[in-house]
């Protein structure tokens, strides 16, 4: 037996011991497959990625409390507003779980923001000159406007000084984001509330009826998530044709980070489709379609060509030339990817989709 085979067949002794949700279109044996791949996805790709998150937004309010206090330089402030940022990108493809309550991803990153509320949110607050809003725990509750990563880079990169109360607020804002991190990642722990929920979909459970609702909302996510990599981090500052780009428009003007992030946008869907063992890597057992490994393959190959450029997304923007061609391209391939989210991968596996018109185009 293959070590394939082998790790299938315990996740099938394992797994389809457990009540099958009456709710579920699967059988047993698929529906086992299905769960085991989701795990080892939330094992192997989701927790990780949230870890990866909490321990860079650490290392920034680490950073941020030697700056400001005179310490420390602000160059590992950067860093590590780059590594939280970043990481945010790639976890992000994850629109499951904790991070959707409330308001969801604008917690961390209000983005597009075309009206400025970031900024003014931010300007507000250096005005008013509130005390009470740096004591622990005070962001809690407040406007995503002001404690969200696009706030937080406008202070970073807009002359900080230490000792003022501008540094002492992006502070809180830093120490609110690894707070938020902290928490999602307790959440997607094993054993946690929600973990157990998600592990346990097959059996149907109060927040998941059967594995299938898992696998839609995974889906619908996924399916969000390369729709606003085509519209917002690619044609928002691009264009959709050459003579339309507008550099302003385009994401984290202010750090440089904009095409690090769609390189970090599309090695997350490279990675996710290429996780060994994981939901993608199971569904051809249920004789899905391939497809994936083909999607998984570009993206990552288009993450590589991003990583050679060194110019900034801002700077290919204005110059609106043959690299900004080029991203207009990667982001119409995104297209293919939403095809076989909605419809290639579920019809090939007998799983009725549940999209709307909200699930990207």
């Amino acid at each position: 037996m293959s070590p394939r085979h082998f790790i299938i067949a315990v996740s099938m002794a394992t797994l389809a011991a457990a009540p099958l949700a009456a709710e579920s279109r699967f059988d047993t044996e698929d529906a086992a497959l299905l769960q085991q791949g989701l795990i080892t996805t939330a094992d192997a790709f989701i927790l990780p990625g949230y870890r990866d998150y909490a321990e860079a937004a650490t290392e920034m309010t680490e950073a941020l409390d030697a700056y400001c206090s005179g310490t420390g330089p602000i160059a590992p402030v950067h860093a590590a507003f780059e590594d939280s940022f970043l990481a945010w990108q790639r976890i992000s493809i994850i629109q499951v779980g904790p991070a959707m309550a409330e308001d969801g991803p604008m917690r961390v990153q209000l983005w597009p923001d075309p009206k400025g509320f970031a900024r003014r949110a931010v300007r507000m607050a250096v005005r008013a000159q509130d005390p009470d809003l740096l004591a622990e725990g005070a962001l809690d509750g407040r406007s995503i406007a002001l404690v969200n990563l696009t706030a937080l880079e406008d202070l970073l990169y807009h002359d900080l000084s230490p000792g003022t109360y501008e540094c002492d607020l992006a502070g809180a804002i830093g120490a609110y984001q690894a707070d938020l991190a902290a928490g999602f990642v307790a959440a997607w722990s094993p054993g946690a509330g929600f973990r157990t929920a998600f592990d346990t979909a097959i059996e149907g459970n109060a927040r998941y009826a059967s594995v299938d609702d898992l696998i839609r909302e995974l889906l619908a996510g996924v399916v969000v998530y390369a729709d606003r990599l085509r519209k917002f981090k690619i044609q928002r500052g691009l264009g959709q044709a050459p003579g339309e780009a507008h550099p302003e428009r385009t994401e984290a003007v202010d750090s440089g980070l904009g095409l690090a992030s769609i390189q970090a946008s599309f090695r997350a869907l490279a990675d996710l489709y290429e996780l060994p063992y994981g939901f993608f890597d199971m569904t051809p057992e249920l004789s899905g379609t391939m497809e994936y490994y083909m999607l998984g393959e570009t993206a990552g190959s288009i993450a590589d060509t991003l990583a050679l450029e060194t110019r900034s997304l801002a700077e290919i923007a204005a110059e609106d030339g043959a690299m900004a061609e080029e991203l207009r391209g990667f982001g119409e391939l995104t297209l293919y990817h939403e095809t076989y989210l909605k419809t290639g991968l579920p019809q090939s596996i007998g799983l009725t989709t549940g999209f709307t018109s909200a699930d990207g185009d």
